[in-house]
């Protein structure tokens, strides 16, 4: 009893107290242990590291090798300065600070090693809570027997040192081929082959969608990718799957990059980066907004009294609305609001009915004239206020054009009868004249003189004839007063034919025909004797106006069902006429007008190829004329009459030097 009573007597404390004085033991307990374990890592079988340390001031050393303790430890055995090492010493009772913390170490561990040498002692001071102390590490062997993280690190050292070369190579072309590509993709991206070799670019779906959204749609996903890959790395210590996630993370930026990077260079290309841009949507919005508001004041600055009239009609409409629906209580007048309301709106649809169909009157009043129909007239009877105006203005408008087109028709018809009569009146005279030329060619003058001037007239004679024919042929082909006998005609036998009549004549004019024809027969459906003078006309327009001494290009295609004839020369006269004024009447190449052409040879061949189904065209490049006909194609058929008509009226197909 009394035992005890003294015990309890010296401790002073709480229970409080002695609860956390046990709860201090058991932490330095958990500490001591924890330690023990990391120096038993540093065991002399478990380390490549030596270490010696030595409390100066109890004479005590802490080793894992056989060393005892000395007061110099360069002195250990198994030490030597010409290993890697650490040698750290603190002691508080020399004369200075200097004096009290130095170290040595042969280790090239910064540009500053004397600031880390300071930073390691200071770490030794407070961890060991010893002012008094030396401590000495250093690498037992260079080779490293024992397998712990130091030979590790050396063995990854080397591997490293090894790949280094063939990593600098691999990278370098990587980044070579990077560039390349990066160029080839910015420069050819957007173009696709095409036969005509057009330049513009080709956007996808992707690059149509506006600007900002598609930016939204590339960086966004890209950063989250980003964010999601750092923190699986941070999560992750898995020397593989930190590997597979980085490459993936690089792998889907690198997809995004270039779907955005790719579009932006198509945008600018096509020149749709701010024109596709949401911003410009929505500053055009806005600029749309000011410019309907500056419309609509414009809109009441013109005819103000019926805008006014509009405006006051729906102003009272709605004010009646709200009237009836506010004033009368709908408690006591539920049925009269509901009965006036019906009224009123009810009015109003009559009067919107009205105003429809007055404007389905004018839209169809419209449609009948542009159609064609300048007599009909709108009806006014069941139209009001500026309808009933509009349709009177239109009915004055349909008036007018009818008696201007039957005036042009008029003209027309009576310039073609004056054309067609005086051709007719003209030919009963020049034949007169021909005949009696030819009966004086007969008599046997001997004067050079006179002989000269027959053959002048009957040259004359001969031209006004012709020139007769042509004026004739043109007005019945503008006007389609012609028979046509049509049949199954090979164009390119007929072709060989009409080069055949102008061999001789080109060869005087030192004009060189080259011709690119197909194989395979070209059959088309036209009249045989209108479709010889129309590749004789085209001919001849070559023989007059040609320059000499150049080529003349003949070439027949067959594409997409259609035989394709086309006809290049040089012209030997500037020409500086528009193409389309070449097929008018009377107009000639010749400024000048110093040739023997009457400037209908290509009137009239437009005029036949259009009555047969057919397409002319003209182009001028320079002095390049180019004259290209289109007619449907045919399968081969058996031979027509016609075809026979017209082989036996015409010379055989002859071998051209071409």
């Amino acid at each position: 009893m009394n035992s005890t009573s003294a015990k309890t007597r010296n401790f002073k404390g709480t229970l409080t107290d002695a609860l956390e004085q046990l709860d201090n033991v058991r932490e330095l307990f958990s500490d001591w242990t924890s330690s023990s374990q990391t120096l038993d890592s540093y065991s002399s079988n478990k380390s490549n590291i030596r270490y010696a340390y030595t409390n100066n001031t109890t004479k005590e050393i802490y080793t894992n090798t056989d060393a005892a303790y000395s007061s110099d430890l360069t002195g250990i055995s198994g030490f030597s300065n010409k290993k890697p090492y650490v040698q750290l010493n603190v002691n508080d009772t020399a004369a200075n600070e200097k004096d009290a913390q130095n170290g040595l170490t042969n280790l090239n561990i910064s540009d500053n090693a004397s600031h880390s040498v300071a930073e390691w002692i200071s770490l030794l001071r407070t961890s060991t809570y010893d002012d008094n102390c030396s401590f000495l590490a250093w690498i037992d062997d260079t080779s490293l027997p024992v397998d712990d993280s130091i030979r590790t690190a050396q063995q990854n050292f080397r591997y490293c040192r090894t790949a280094f070369i063939p990593a600098a190579v691999v990278c370098i072309f990587s980044v070579l081929l990077f560039l390349i590509d990066f160029i080839w993709l910015t420069v050819h991206t957007g173009r696709k082959g095409s036969a005509d070799g057009s330049s513009e670019t080709h956007l996808n779906a992707f690059d149509k969608i506006y600007t900002e959204i598609a930016a939204g749609l590339v960086c966004i996903p890209a950063l989250g990718v980003f964010i999601t890959g750092m923190n699986l790395l941070y999560s992750t210590y898995n020397e593989i799957v930190s590997a597979i996630i980085a490459g993936l993370i690089v792998f889907l930026i690198s997809c995004l990059f270039w779907i955005g990077y790719l579009s932006l260079v198509r945008r600018i290309k096509a020149r749709t980066l701010w024109k596709n841009s949401f911003l410009r949507k929505c500053l055009h919005f806005l600029g749309l907004g000011f410019h309907k508001t500056g419309d609509l004041i414009l809109f009441f600055s013109r005819n103000t009294i019926s805008r006014i009239r509009m405006v006051l009609g729906l102003g009272v409409f709605l004010f009646l609305e709200f009237f009836l629906s506010v004033m009368i209580p709908a408690s006591d007048g539920w049925f009269l609001i509901f009965f006036l309301l019906f009224a009123l709106d009810l009015g109003a649809f009559f009067w919107m009915y009205k105003v429809a169909l007055g404007r389905e009157l004018l839209l169809d009043g419209l449609k009948r004239i542009t159609d064609g129909e300048l007599s009909y007239k709108i009806p006014e009877e069941n139209l009001r206020g500026d309808q009933k105006e509009m349709a009177r203005y239109i009915n004055r408008i349909g008036k007018g054009l009818d008696a201007a087109v039957e005036k042009s028709l008029k003209d027309e018809r009576m310039k073609t009868e004056l054309i067609t009569n005086v051709s007719h009146d003209l030919k009963t005279p020049l034949t007169s004249i021909i005949n009696y030329v030819d009966l004086l060619k007969r008599k046997n003058f001997t004067d050079p003189e006179v002989l000269n001037y027959l053959e002048i007239l009957d040259s004359k004679a001969h031209r006004l004839k012709s020139l007769t024919e042509d004026v004739v042929e043109a007005s019945k082909a503008s006007t389609g007063n012609l028979s046509l006998e049509m049949a199954d005609l090979d164009f390119i036998e007929m072709l060989y034919q009409v080069m055949g009549e102008f061999e001789e004549r080109f060869s005087e004019h030192h004009l060189m025909l080259m011709t690119h024809f197909p194989d395979s027969p070209a059959i088309i459906y036209a009249d045989g004797r209108r479709m010889w003078r129309i590749l004789e006309n085209l001919f001849g327009n070559i023989l007059k106006y040609a320059m000499e001494n150049t080529r003349v290009y003949a070439e027949v295609l067959l594409q997409n069902n259609m035989v394709i004839f086309t006809l290049k020369n040089i012209s030997a006269q500037p020409l500086n006429i528009p193409a389309e004024e070449l097929t008018e009447r009377f107009i000639r190449g010749d400024v000048a007008r110093n040739t023997e052409g009457s400037g209908l040879g290509l009137s009239i061949a437009q005029s036949l190829t259009e009555l047969q189904g057919g397409k002319f065209e003209l182009y001028l490049d320079g002095d390049l004329f180019k004259v290209c006909l289109k007619f449907p194609m045919k399968k081969k058929s058996e031979p027509t009459s016609s075809d026979m008509l017209i082989k036996s009226e015409q010379p055989e197909k002859q071998d051209l030097n071409i």
